[in-house]
């Protein structure tokens, strides 16, 4: 759940933050919203870029691995986050709810590959997170969020539930996002957009995406 949160005028000129491009402050500064009042929150990268950045075309994954690398982002236990600097950042509204997730500790801290170009491990965190967590009706209601088209929700969730794609949700995601940028889904403002119950009855996830589609830059060169 997002919440309200504030930025202090000295939040400009920290030295942490000075030296971040403006899209990795703004990401930082969105992650408050997903954070509790002790500054945990459930690390959820794909989730994140839907909510918060949903228009924007940039290097996502490196501005994520950019905050974790500079220590504004802790990742810990079993898919969790944790702001260190967040109560300098904000005042609690004391009524605000105590937090539900477990404390940091810094001996549970996760090694998140960031150094390896290894996609910010971010896929294994998904993973993590979701490992006996989360019902089939917690993935239809990510994959819906992210689907450009939304039509027939009713059908769409029938479909998602007997494709059982749980097991291979991160890849379904993958696709998805790869493909609302093909050229097919942009002609005529997504007019060639299948129907979500459609793509996933086809399983259109499983369809090969030309290089040049998957990278519209690369036609450019």
């Amino acid at each position: 759940m997002a919440r309200i949160r504030t930025i202090k005028p000295e939040f400009f000129t920290s030295e942490d933050i000075v030296a971040l491009e403006p899209l990795v402050r703004l990401l930082y500064i969105a992650l408050w919203c997903e954070a509790d009042r002790e500054g945990r929150l459930v690390w959820k990268p794909k989730t994140f870029k839907i909510r918060y950045f949903p228009a924007d075309e940039f290097d996502y994954e490196n501005a994520c691995k950019t905050l974790i690398e500079a220590k504004l982002i802790l990742l810990y236990g079993e898919g969790l986050a944790y702001i260190p600097k967040f109560l300098d950042h904000q005042h609690i509204n004391p009524r605000e709810t105590p937090s539900k997730l477990p404390s940091f500790d810094a001996s549970s801290t996760r090694r998140s590959r960031v150094g390896t170009g290894a996609n910010l491990d971010m896929h294994a965190q998904v993973g993590r997170e979701r490992k006996g967590t989360l019902d089939n009706a917690s993935y239809f209601n990510d994959f819906w969020l992210a689907y450009p088209k939304k039509i027939a929700k009713a059908n769409a969730e029938k479909a998602f539930k007997k494709a059982n794609v749980n097991g291979d949700f991160n890849k379904v995601m993958d696709a998805l996002e790869k493909q609302k940028h093909s050229d097919q889904w942009k002609t005529e403002n997504g007019k060639f957009i299948p129907h979500p119950a459609t793509w996933i009855n086809q399983r259109r996830w499983e369809d090969e995406i030309s290089q040049s589609e998957e990278n519209p830059f690369l036609g450019a060169i």
